[in-house]
């Protein structure tokens, strides 16, 4: 019965996201020769849901504003050379804007002051560099979005009698991403001295590795009371692992990100809290960004686009459907 609440609410989204692209269409100006724009995402993989939706938000803004957009991708999350290539290859096209996702905080640095040097504006997207290079940043604020696991953590470890402190397993994904860092950073302040971090593992954003790591935490740790997954890879493998060992009422599993799959995990209960940020305002405003800037207007330095906390109790309330569906976009 509750699957198909799930259907019901991806068509409703699908009719919301032609109401809202609508909605949310502005004047792009006058009309003038697309300038051109590429967006360097991390990873290229279609399957996964937070980069499909960046993409959604990336070319549907690109329409509105008045923007010719080319996105390019390395294989995967990990392959930071491939990116730093991409990233080179781009700049020597001299594209008017390049909007990048950086596959590591401190690599990407050199390449972004490459671009600046020839006059080519750069937006980071999501994952930002070690630096204050780029024109502008647009992201969920990562350590805010660890905080709220490790409170969402805590609250629910707190209805349940133990001696001592709860033990946490922290699944983070690449090391060196600026959101990796992020999150962990927010994740471990909230925990504070309530909790005792059992281990980090990084699953290189593959959910088979994850679902390998989680089975390994939770065979050697008969005491392991709470896992934090960090990314959606991360946190569909580790749910795969906990729902196999029949431990998902003794184990708090918290996440980030979300996915139809996500929200199965979370109707079962063995995902308890999913902290879902908005990918497709990250793409689109992106190329609002871009626009500003290719017309000599100076945006915001940093905009935070949010994150929301998703349990089994607030997932099917109406203000929530968008933000669980990518496709609703905003």
């Amino acid at each position: 019965m509750r699957d198909r609440s799930i259907v019901a609410m991806i068509a409703l989204a699908l009719v919301a996201a032609i109401v809202i692209t609508v909605a949310y269409r502005r004047d792009a100006g006058p009309k003038a020769e697309r300038e051109k724009v590429v967006a360097i995402f991390k990873t290229a993989g279609t399957s996964n849901a937070f980069w499909s939706s960046v993409r959604d938000g990336v070319e549907s803004g690109a329409k509105d504003f008045g923007l010719e957009v080319a996105i390019r991708a390395p294989r995967d999350e990990i392959y930071v050379d491939e990116q730093i290539q991409i990233m080179r290859g781009a700049i020597a096209e001299r594209p008017a804007a390049i909007v990048l996702a950086a596959g590591d905080f401190h690599r990407l640095v050199a390449p972004v002051k490459e671009a600046k040097a020839r006059g080519i504006r750069v937006v980071c997207v999501d994952s930002f560099i070690e630096s204050e290079d780029a024109d502008a940043k647009i992201g969920t604020d990562n350590f805010e979005a660890g905080q709220k696991c490790g409170a969402a953590l805590l609250r629910h470890l707190a209805l349940e009698p133990r001696s001592g402190k709860p033990r946490i397993a922290v699944m983070s994904y690449v090391q060196g991403s600026s959101t990796a860092i992020g999150r962990e950073s927010g994740l471990r302040s909230a925990l504070g001295d309530e909790a005792l971090v059992a281990g980090t593992s990084y699953s290189s954003s593959e959910d088979q590795i994850a679902y390998s790591q989680a089975k390994d935490f939770l065979a050697k740790d008969a005491g392991l009371d709470g896992i934090a997954a960090l990314n959606l890879p991360t946190l569909l493998g580790a749910a795969r692992a906990l729902a196999e060992s029949g431990r998902k009422d003794s184990v708090a599993l918290v996440g980030v990100d979300s996915s139809a799959e996500v929200l199965k995990y979370v109707e079962r209960g063995v995902i308890r809290d999913a902290i879902v940020q908005k990918p497709f305002n990250m793409g689109y405003l992106s190329m609002e960004t871009v626009r500003e800037l290719l017309s000599g207007r100076k945006p915001k330095a940093y905009t935070n686009t949010g994150s929301v906390d998703i349990d089994k109790a607030n997932m099917f309330e109406p203000e929530n459907q968008k933000l669980l569906f990518p496709v609703a976009g905003k």
